[in-house]
């Protein structure tokens, strides 16, 4: 190949190995130069084109894996969803009990739940909050996950503290219920309770009980929840009746003039069982009332209001 200085043009010699005629092909300048540009154009066309394909393939990998990723985070909040619901039907029936309780304890359903809210966060400290590490790298997710777990846990410990709480305040009740509180009958204490002379021998003797003196027929009442174990005649306290309330206590009404109920009926408090009179050993028309503890008389002053 040979170029002149002052040509603008190649002359490419083609010698062959047979006696054929010599090829001579002259090329012009601008056309190598073209044909340079367009290998050079070629090339970085070629270059940026595979450049792109990598980078599509990339694309490609990172959209497949944020698919996969989406899969796994859209299922992940599916059961997120689920569990929730569980744990708000939990708290609800929480907020029930805790209702039920305040109604047992005659407080206003009102007042609920801000002291309830900042009691459960109580048990939430933010000491308590840890991310833990998912499938996905969610932060939130993991989060939302770390803060089910901890109301997983809270929520049945505050159901059964819940439930233990009614259980303690419905014996509460019952205990209260059971206690004589009342007065048995209206009138007035004749005979305290005490060493007194005895009103027939005029001797010391212990008065186990109050005397209440009332016109006869006066409503005599239960002074607590409990059964009849008694409602007899005796010698001395005539018709009588004889509460069991349970708790270690029994109560005695006695001289009655009649009964409104029959052993072993069931009597809540306030309820009529009886009324004044005057049978057995007595100087006039009255209730002769007895509390005992433990089977031991106590003063009856100490469970009236």
């Amino acid at each position: 190949m040979s170029m002149k200085n002052k040509g603008r043009h190649f002359t490419v010699l083609v010698i062959p190995h047979t006696e054929d005629a010599v090829l001579n092909i002259r090329v012009p300048l601008f056309v190598l130069q073209l044909a340079s540009v367009l290998v050079v154009v070629s090339l970085l066309v070629a270059f940026i084109v595979f450049q792109s394909y990598i980078k599509l393939q990339d694309e490609t990998g990172m959209a497949l894996q944020m698919q996969d990723e989406n899969r796994i985070l859209n299922e992940q909040l599916d059961l997120l969803a689920s569990v929730t619901e569980d744990l708000m039907l939990q708290v609800e029936q929480v907020g029930q009990m805790g209702d039920e309780v305040r109604r047992l304890v005659d407080l206003p359903s009102d007042i609920t739940g801000e002291e309830d809210s900042i009691q459960l966060a109580a048990f939430i400290d933010e000491s308590q909050l840890r991310v833990l590490p998912g499938r996905g790298g969610n932060l939130v997710v993991d989060r939302t996950v770390n803060n089910i777990s901890l109301l997983q846990e809270i929520i049945p410990q505050s159901t059964e503290e819940m439930v233990q709480l009614k259980e303690e305040v419905l014996e509460h009740k019952r205990e209260l219920a059971s206690t004589p509180s009342i007065w048995p009958t209206r009138g007035r204490v004749s005979s305290e309770f005490g060493p007194r002379r005895s009103p027939f021998t005029g001797r010391p003797q212990f008065h186990d009980g109050i005397d209440i003196a009332a016109p006869r027929g006066t409503p005599i009442y239960a002074t607590a929840d409990g059964r009849v174990v008694r409602s007899t005649y005796q010698s001395g306290l005539g018709n009588l009746i004889v509460i069991d309330h349970g708790y270690d206590y029994q109560t005695l009404y006695g001289h009655l003039s009649g009964f409104a109920v029959s052993g072993n009926d069931q009597v809540v408090k306030g309820q009529l069982i009886g009324y004044v009179g005057n049978t057995g050993m007595s100087t006039g028309p009255h209730l002769h009332y007895t509390v005992f503890v433990n089977g031991v008389a106590a003063d009856p002053r100490g469970y009236l209001p």
